[in-house]
């Protein structure tokens, strides 16, 4: 180090203790009501924080369970779908033949006329299906709606 920065080193640093001591006061003086104001603020305002998100963690695990029931109850219809379709079918079909006793026509055409009662009675049940699943979808997005 220089001859010139020690001599600036110890000139300068005794008067600059007096005078950061001063600065400190002043400022203390000046900005400490506010600085402590603004303190109470903060704290006040994270304790809000913290309780908005414990009760946003708390929606979100509600959400998730009816998330999780409504997935269970959908599965438990599309079982059940599963299962009725084919008896459905078969029932439309028995029907379709009971309402027109005694014509009988070639058995292509009432294989035929069998085939398309049985596509008629999946597709409905599949429609049935889809407006169940749209019911649902509906609701879950009004409750995530609410939650939010």
């Amino acid at each position: 180090m220089s001859g010139v920065k020690k001599l600036g080193k110890a000139v300068a640093f005794p008067l600059w203790r007096k005078l950061r001591w001063r600065i400190e006061q002043v400022s203390e003086q000046r900005y400490g009501p506010r600085f402590e104001d603004l303190r109470r603020d903060l704290d006040g305002l994270r304790g809000e924080l913290l309780a908005l998100r414990d009760e946003v963690h708390g929606l979100r695990a509600e959400l998730r369970e009816n998330v999780r029931n409504i997935t269970n109850r959908l599965d438990w219809q599309d079982n059940e779908l599963k299962l009725r379709a084919p008896v459905l079918a078969g029932l439309q079909t028995r029907v379709a033949e009971l309402e027109r006793p005694g014509v009988k026509g070639e058995p292509v055409a009432d294989e035929a006329a069998a085939e398309h009662a049985r596509a008629r009675a999946r597709l409905s049940a599949v429609a049935r299906y889809e407006e169940r699943i749209a019911r649902l979808e509906d609701a879950l997005a009004r409750q995530a709606g609410g939650a939010a």
